[in-house]
This record gives structure tokens, sequence and C-alpha cells, in this order.
């Protein structure tokens, strides 16, 4: 096991984890321009901590899929783990930690 190789995958899991909550930002920004809802304003702060929170779980799916061969679908799983990732890491923040 090589360090570089370990600290490579990591820095892959937390792009593409960043890459899959963007995404699921985009998503997000089409529904409210659907809907006709003008008066909802970008939130920088939000923005920041949505792109951590889907670096981290990109970082726990690539340190849990480590040692497997990178292909597309290792890439592709490591989005969808950012996206999906995401969306469970904060339902669960605004369940267990006091507003």
């Amino acid at each position: 096991m090589d360090v570089f190789q370990v600290t490579v995958f990591i820095l892959l899991g937390a792009i593409l984890g960043s890459a899959g909550q963007g995404i699921r930002i985009v998503v997000g920004l089409k529904k409210n321009n659907d809907k006709g809802d003008k008066g909802t304003t970008f939130d920088l702060k939000q923005f920041i901590i949505g792109l951590t929170i889907g670096s981290i779980a990109g970082i726990l799916g690539a340190i849990s899929l480590y040692g497997e061969l990178i292909d597309k679908q290792l890439l592709i799983t490591l989005i969808a783990i950012g996206y999906a990732g995401t969306d469970f890491i904060e339902g669960f923040m605004k369940k267990k930690l006091p507003e």
C-alpha cells in the first residue's frame, strides 16, 4: 500500500463527492426556477457547506471502496455517493442536532 496512492484515491473521492453535490445543487436550482420561485436567494454559506458535506461523503465512500479498480463504474459510484450521501448527512444533522 503506497501512501501516495491512498491520498490520490481519497482526493478523487472528495472531488467526485463534491461533483455529486454540485449536481444536487443544480437540480435544486432548476426546481426552484421551474416553480417560478424568484424570491429564493442564493446562500453562499449553504453552498459551501453542501460542497464540504459532499466531499466528506465522497471521502467516506472512497475509503470504503479502496482497492477497487478505478473504472467508469467506480467514478459514477463516487459521484452518486456525494449526491445521496449529502442528502443523508443533512437529514441526519437536522434530525439529531438542535437548531
